[in-house]
């Protein structure tokens, strides 16, 4: 039998500060959102935009945030020791993740969810400005997915990775 011991704790609000991670997610998304849009616009330069569906606009919203919690259990799926405890699509506790399969379900939801808006709104040029805000918005959502795996990246190699609350610990085994 092997022992673990934590070799890091992170807790993103500790180590930023919340107001910092808000401030800058909320950048991130200003800055995602003008080149996206800008893009947008060069490959539809005649398009006129349509501004009178904002409800679908809202579930879009909420089903892209939805679909980034589920994107991050994906890929845990298969993992047999996995406790799953979803409460509102938020996943409570993780237990002994390999850092390779942590740092997928991290990025996952990005990797996946990006180039579909970004094709959605290429393909429907008269709604290309919403799914640019929604795809802003998301990139900006997925400021503590980065964060946390630019941390992660520089732990052990044969790391594994717990969760309680908003604390994840880095183990390596004894």
């Amino acid at each position: 039998m092997s022992f673990m011991s934590c070799w890091k704790t992170i807790n993103l609000v500790k180590d930023y500060g919340g107001m910092r991670i808000v401030l800058t997610a909320v950048s991130l998304m200003i800055l995602f959102f003008i080149p996206e849009y800008l893009a947008m616009q060069l490959i539809h330069p005649q398009t006129v935009q349509r501004g009178d569906h904002a409800l679908l606009f809202a579930g879009l919203l909420v089903a892209a945030i939805i679909a980034h919690k589920i994107l991050h259990i994906l890929p845990m799926i298969s993992k047999k020791k996995l406790e799953k405890k979803i409460y509102w699509l938020k996943m409570r506790t993780w237990r002994e993740i390999p850092k390779n399969m942590m740092l997928v379900s991290l990025l996952c939801p990005f990797l996946v969810i990006t180039p579909v808006l970004f094709y959605a709104g290429a393909a429907m040029p008269s709604f290309a400005h919403y799914f640019c805000i929604i795809s802003s918005i998301h990139f900006g959502y997925c400021l503590p997915d980065f964060l946390f795996a630019w941390k992660l990246i520089k732990a052990p190699k044969n790391c594994f990775v717990d969760q309680e609350a908003d604390d994840f610990d880095i183990l390596i085994q004894k």
